[in-house]
């Protein structure tokens, strides 16, 4: 028999359940969101340390170069004064040889006056050579105490660099146990797929965005500058591998290019990301802190974090053709900076919260994403 009563009990349990399962989705969402913004912060300070690390590197290299310098400088002045003491030493024993008197001895004899005035002008000669070759052997020997001063003040600093990196590196290995924690937490706390790919697809629109404005902006070509460097790699896949490439325009290097990184393709140009998406470039497995290089040379556009990339930068090489570069630990470059192919530019990283260390990179031709295969070879 119906019970409007009952129907209305029912109907109420119905919705404390759909309020208690509402609320607790929002508890998730929160609790999702907070765990994401832990991590962010923490792959900003680890940004930060990397790129301290970068520059400590680069002025122990400097340094040591210099050092290296300084002490070739030491051998080649005290290889002088030793041979400048040798010359005064033979000098003085010649002196000796001819006795302290031989001045008086000279002048008490019956010679010629023409002779002895040769004679003597003969010795005043000698004892100017004397004391100039003392005077050069002193100057050589405050050069080389100025030198070895410097010697000791640049081991004194290389020490204190050596220290720092030491201290960084810690820093660095702290950070990321730390960070691996709370992405295990905010793994278990994004339930179901929907979130997953709503954020993949949210992550991806925000991409779109930054290379629009790119494409959308006239490009002007500039003089350029800069350095270079390499590293290594691990993991599964098809194994690429870098080169040095010449520094020529990018439509001049289809087929030439080098990868940015040494590393294994974990993930392929167009291989299937979910049910509703596609690589638009390539994933390179790579040790965390490898060196990533620019593919040609251009000016970077964009250096920054950015939600589902981390650390990611993007060079615009001219007025068609971009390369981008995302999950780094760091960006060692800032936007308007030009760089030169095979620059060092970043460090291989897993921010933007990626599970492990790998390199994600992509070239555009204008907004349209191209297979990175096609142009970079492992060829020299």
């Amino acid at each position: 028999m119906y019970s409007a009563a009952a129907d209305k009990q029912e109907q109420r349990a119905v919705n404390q359940e759909i309020k208690k399962l509402t609320n607790r989705l929002e508890d998730e969402k929160e609790a999702s969101s907070k765990e994401y913004s832990k991590i962010k912060e923490m792959e900003q300070k680890l940004g930060a340390i990397s790129n301290k690390q970068y520059q400590t590197e680069k002025k122990i290299k400097s340094l040591t170069k210099k050092l290296q310098e300084a002490v070739k400088k030491k051998q080649v002045l005290q290889t002088e004064l030793d041979q400048q003491k040798e010359a005064l030493a033979q000098q003085l024993q010649a002196l000796y040889s001819a006795g302290e008197q031989s001045h008086l001895r000279l002048l008490l004899r019956q010679d010629d006056p023409s002779e002895i005035s040769r004679m003597m002008k003969y010795f005043e000669y000698l004892n100017k050579s004397r004391v100039k070759k003392i005077k050069k052997a002193q100057g050589t020997f405050e050069k080389l105490k100025k030198v070895e001063t410097s010697i000791q003040q640049k081991q004194l600093s290389l020490q204190t660099l050596t220290n720092e990196l030491d201290a960084q590196e810690k820093d660095i290995k702290r950070l990321l146990v730390k960070r691996s924690s709370n992405l295990k937490r905010l793994r278990a706390s994004i339930s179901g797929q929907e979130k997953r790919l709503k954020r993949l697809q949210i992550q991806e629109e925000k991409l779109q965005t930054v290379v629009n404005q790119v494409a959308e902006k006239p490009f002007v070509d500039k003089p350029e500058i800069t350095k270079l460097e390499n590293k290594k790699q691990i993991a599964k896949g098809k194994l690429v591998k870098t080169h040095v490439v010449a520094n020529k325009p990018m439509t001049q290097l289809k087929g030439k290019l080098s990868w940015p990184v040494t590393g294994n393709i974990i993930k392929d140009y167009g291989a299937k990301r979910n049910s509703h998406q596609k690589w638009n470039g390539v994933v390179l497995a790579a040790a965390g802190g490898t060196k990533v290089r620019a593919i040609a040379k251009g000016e970077v556009v964009f250096a920054d974090w950015m939600d589902g990339y981390g650390y990611l930068i993007i060079i615009q090489h001219d007025k068609n053709y971009l390369s981008l570069y995302g999950y780094n630990r760091s960006v060692y470059k800032k936007e308007g900076e030009r760089v030169k192919a095979n620059e060092v530019i970043a460090a291989v990283g897993n921010s933007g919260g990626q599970s492990q260390n790998a390199l994600y990179f992509e070239i555009r031709k204008g907004r349209q994403p191209q297979n990175p295969s096609r142009w970079c070879t492992n060829k020299k």
